[in-house]
């Protein structure tokens, strides 16, 4: 179908239906790419990061399991919206349109959810090790979630190791090879306590995560705009834009 080219008299800008379609199969992508991002950072959360929150009561399997649910969706609807792009169906787009209006408040949501579970983690993380160092080697609770914590962000303790009954401070403590195991060498045990420590890694992770998902929302509001405009346009005969 030919296109007609409409301009605003003495401005002769416009957006062409070309460069429109374009635009929305950049987002398309650059939407897709985020749905995976929102999967990673779900699986992340669940495996390799759960190890060092898993020890808070209000740790929880909901958050990651939201990121992976959205992720997923974005990552399906997206690829099947390739198509409706590339063939222009008006219905389709429109129904798009409307998908990525609600993945908008769906990762508004997500990003507000995230801050609120940050503050419940933050708040938790003093009882959380004081709790472990009170359990540890108790045959009812492991200890590798403590000893993988100040092991990997080198700290002892709570505050600092004296926070562990003496001379039983672990091994995780240790900074250096522990030459004796009936005395605490202090010069050799990581100055800074776990409170410090954990605290500081949850609330850099969480805050990043949250950005990430606010920016995120970003793409379904200009997607919708150039989805519902796509339509529109081919229902005209395919008219550009007039800006």
């Amino acid at each position: 179908m030919p296109i007609k080219t409409y301009t605003r008299e003495g401005d002769g800008r416009f957006i062409s239906y070309p460069c429109v379609r374009a635009l929305l199969l950049l987002f398309n992508v650059a939407f897709w790419l985020s749905g995976l991002s929102l999967i990673w950072i779900g699986v992340w959360l669940q495996t390799d990061y759960e190890k060092y929150v898993k020890i808070n009561p209000s740790y929880s399997d909901i958050a990651p399991l939201i990121l992976i649910i959205i992720g997923a969706i974005i990552v399906f609807v997206s690829s099947l919206a390739c198509s409706c792009i590339v063939k222009i169906d008006s219905a389709m787009l429109v129904f798009y349109g409307g998908f990525l209006i609600m993945a908008l408040f769906s990762l508004i949501s997500l990003s507000i959810y995230v801050h609120t579970y940050k503050g419940e983690l933050l708040d938790g993380v003093s009882d959380a090790i004081s709790k472990e160092i009170k359990t540890y080697n108790d045959e009812r609770n492991t200890t590798a979630s403590m000893d993988l914590i100040q092991k990997n962000l080198h700290c002892c303790g709570n505050d600092s190791f004296l926070d562990w009954p003496q001379p039983s401070v672990p091994n995780s403590c240790y900074k250096r090879h522990r030459l004796e195991a009936t005395r605490v060498d202090a010069s050799r045990l990581y100055e800074v306590g776990c409170f410090y420590k954990l605290r500081s890694s949850i609330n850099d992770k969480f805050t990043t995560i949250g950005v990430s998902t606010s920016v995120i929302a970003l793409f379904p509001f200009f997607g919708s705009l150039l989805s519902f405009g796509l339509s529109m346009m081919h229902q005209k005969g395919g008219y550009e834009i007039i800006i």
